[in-house]
């Protein structure tokens, strides 16, 4: 792909915008979860019922970002990026106005559709509008920010839940995407001099998929993020049903956990100069899921959410590790790699998820067992990955020139 920058002009606030703009899609994700209770009790539908309002949205923001890559390449990033904002706050503003659980969670499939423009799009601009020197600096800069959403969110959303009912926090997640859509339509430009890959996107996808570097990247970041999602599905209910916490208190715990993913990601660069972060992320991971499970029979609230923390700080270690793996695991497809395994990324996490869900009501103890599949996958994968450390990338490399 030929580019051209639109150098330094394009600062921080760009960054932050965009950043905004691709954590709409985490946003409507963690700002529900402390409500699943409030929604399913008005809208008469079972706990397992419930995780489909998180479930179903992963499927959309992980399948979007297969539709949305190519039609960026051949359409442009601004009209799709607005296009998938409008979409979006329809959604939302539907969701908040539905009469029955079938209306909100086909409101929140499409709500997801929109919300994965933001997330390839925000992605594909960094890269658009600075120059090479300083993509990854900024790319960096994009990733925390969006992270930091997820500890800000749960207690945000718990409030609303219980201030003023569950449907509050569609209104405001309308209200942010025509936010996002305004400032997107008059302060982002419209980058000159990007056009679309002379290669198709099939010979890219087959190429990624005999990569060992992408696929044990990809497996290791869905393995970690399959247990998060789980643990999100199942906390508030657990929380609520097992310890008598009301939405704004599930909130304040799962931003616990949510900090300690931030944390972690602030520990990435220095654990890769000094070793593997990636696997060390999914031996935390790992460690959490055996202590849940131990634990599980004490009736103990630090017993649930302490492994629990442990989790968050394995993901924010892993996850980040992880992608950056799968950006340089195919030189020349990083737009491709990074699409296809979001999508892998979120899909997996939402059949996992589903899949807890039907066991529901789901124990402490079922979701330690649970978290250990899903978390042995990503060391499994991490391990892989170190045994063949190197010798994928060189053979690709190889192959290209």
């Amino acid at each position: 792909m030929t580019k051209v920058h639109a150098g330094t002009r394009h600062g921080t606030g760009t960054v932050l915008l965009l950043a905004g703009i691709a954590a709409m899609g985490s946003l409507a994700t963690q700002l529900v979860v402390p409500a699943l209770p409030a929604l399913a009790h008005e809208l008469h539908a079972g706990a397992d019922d419930a995780q489909l309002v998180v479930s179903l949205f992963l499927v959309g923001l992980g399948s979007g970002q297969l539709v949305v890559g190519p039609l960026i390449d051949r359409i442009g990033r601004k009209p799709v990026l607005l296009a998938g904002l409008a979409l979006y706050c329809l959604a939302s503003a539907a969701a908040a106005m539905a009469l029955n659980f079938p209306l909100l969670v086909a409101a929140r499939l499409f709500q997801a559709l929109g919300g994965s423009a933001g997330v390839v799009t925000a992605r594909v601009l960094v890269g658009d509008l600075f120059p090479a020197e300083e993509v990854a600096a900024r790319q960096a800069m994009l990733m925390s920010v969006i992270l930091i959403s997820p500890a800000l969110a749960p207690v945000i959303g718990g409030m609303l839940t219980e201030w003023l009912g569950w449907r509050t926090i569609f209104a405001l997640l309308a209200l942010a995407g025509m936010a996002g859509a305004a400032l997107g339509w008059l302060a982002l430009p419209v980058p000159h001099g990007v056009r679309a890959a002379e290669t198709t996107a099939r010979p890219g996808l087959g190429l990624l998929l005999r990569n060992r570097a992408f696929l044990t990247a990809t497996a290791s970041v869905a393995g970690g993020s399959a247990t998060l999602y789980m643990f999100l599905g199942t906390a508030p209910f657990l929380l609520a049903s097992g310890h008598g916490l009301g939405p704004r208190d599930v909130g304040l715990c799962l931003m616990l956990v949510a900090t300690c993913s931030i944390a972690g990601t602030f520990m990435v660069g220095r654990l890769e100069r000094r070793g593997d972060a990636m696997l060390t992320g999914a031996l935390l991971n790992f460690t959490a899921a055996l202590l849940l499970l131990m634990l599980s029979p004490l009736a103990n609230i630090a017993a649930f959410i302490g492994p629990m923390m442990m989790l968050g700080l394995g993901s924010g270690i892993g996850g980040p590790a992880g992608i950056a793996r799968v950006v340089r695991s195919q030189p020349g497809r990083e737009g491709t790699a990074t699409s296809l395994a979001g999508a892998m990324q979120m899909l997996g996490s939402a059949l996992a998820a589903s899949l807890l869900g039907r066991f529901a009501p789901v124990g402490p103890g079922l979701l330690g067992v649970a978290a250990i599949i899903t978390t042995t996958i990503a060391l499994a994968a991490a391990l892989l990955a170190r045994r063949g450390s190197g010798e994928p990338l060189k053979l690709q490399n190889s192959r290209l020139t």
